[in-house]
C-alpha cells in the first residue's frame, strides 16, 4: 500500500522495515527482545524523520511507512509532521490477526517487493502484544 501511495503522488517512501534490515540485522541477538528491538526503531525512525523533512523541504511528498504501533508513536510523528509545517495523514490497514499472520507467512515465503527479512512468530506475537488501535480522535 506503501509503495502504491509514494508512486500516486510521486512521492519518497521511507520503510522502517528496510531500514532496520539494512542498519540492524547482522547485529540481531538470537533471543530478540522488545527492549532492544524498539530502541533500534526508535533511533530508525528519527533518522528517517531527518531525511524525510529534507525532501518535504524541497516540496516533495513522503510517505511514512513506520509502522507505528502505539498512540504515543503516532502522536509524536504526527507532531513532527506539524511542527515542520505539513499535515500528517495516517492509514491503517484494519485486518483480523489470522488474516495478518497469513498475509506475514506468505510475505516470508514469497520474499517479494515488500519483503526485507523473516517476520518470526515470535515477532509478529510481539508487536501484535505492542499495538494499539487507533482511537476515534486518531481518525479526525
Amino acid at each position: 500500500m506503501a509503495q502504491q501511495m509514494a508512486a500516486q503522488i510521486n512521492g519518497v517512501r521511507f520503510a522502517i522495515d528496510e531500514w532496520m534490515h539494512a542498519m540492524f540485522a547482522e547485529d540481531m541477538p538470537d533471543a530478540l527482545e522488545m527492549r532492544w528491538v524498539m530502541s533500534r526503531v526508535a533511533r530508525c525512525q528519527n533518522h528517517i524523520w531527518s531525511v524525510a523533512a529534507q525532501v518535504l523541504a524541497t516540496g516533495t511528498d513522503v510517505v511514512l511507512e513506520l509502522g507505528l504501533l502505539r498512540k504515543s508513536d503516532r502522536a509524536a510523528i504526527k507532531a513532527r509532521v506539524e511542527q515542520a509545517g505539513h499535515k500528517a495523514v495516517f492509514h491503517f490497514v484494519d485486518a483480523d490477526v489470522e488474516v495478518r499472520r497469513a498475509r506475514v507467512l506468505r510475505r516470508n515465503a514469497e520474499r517479494g517487493a515488500t519483503y526485507s527479512f523473516d517476520i518470526t512468530p515470535t515477532m509478529f506475537e510481539a508487536m501484535e502484544r505492542c499495538f494499539e488501535w487507533p482511537t476515534a480522535e486518531e481518525a479526525l
